[in-house]
C-alpha cells in the first residue's frame, strides 16, 4: 500500500493526451445514459410532480414526492433533460423550480391587459 504523497506523484507522472481524455469522458457519459435510460412514464411522472408543486429545496425532497420508486441516476438524467428543455431551473444551492409555461398560459398572458 502506498501513501497519498506517492499516489499524487504517481498520477503526475502519467502523460495526458487531450484527445484521448476527451474520448474517455464522452464514453463515460454515453455509457451512463444508456445504463440509466428513463422510461417515458418516469419522465411524465417527474414532470407532473414538478408542475404541481412548482418548487423543491432538494432532489431528495422531490424523490420523496414521487410515488414511483426511482433510482437516483435515473432521476438525474430526467432532471438534466428537463433543464435542457427549459422546463425546470436548478439553482446553485440545489433548489429545483418549475419554469415552463404552457401554450395556453402564454396565450392568456399575451391577451391580458398590460398595466
Amino acid at each position: 500500500m502506498y501513501s497519498m504523497k506517492q499516489e499524487s506523484t504517481f498520477a503526475k507522472n502519467i502523460p495526458i493526451n487531450p484527445e484521448q481524455y476527451e474520448l474517455f469522458i464522452k464514453k463515460i457519459f454515453q455509457g451512463d445514459l444508456t445504463k440509466y435510460n428513463p422510461t417515458l412514464k418516469n419522465i411524465l411522472k417527474v414532470e407532473q410532480v414538478l408542475s404541481k408543486y412548482k418548487e423543491f429545496s432538494s432532489k431528495n425532497q422531490l424523490a420523496k414526492k414521487i410515488d414511483v420508486a426511482m433510482r437516483p441516476p435515473v432521476l438525474n438524467v430526467i432532471l438534466d433533460y428537463l433543464e435542457k428543455s427549459n422546463k425546470i431551473m436548478i439553482n446553485n444551492d440545489g433548489t429545483i423550480a418549475w419554469i415552463y409555461a404552457s401554450p395556453k398560459a402564454i396565450k392568456s398572458w399575451k391577451n391580458s391587459v398590460q398595466l
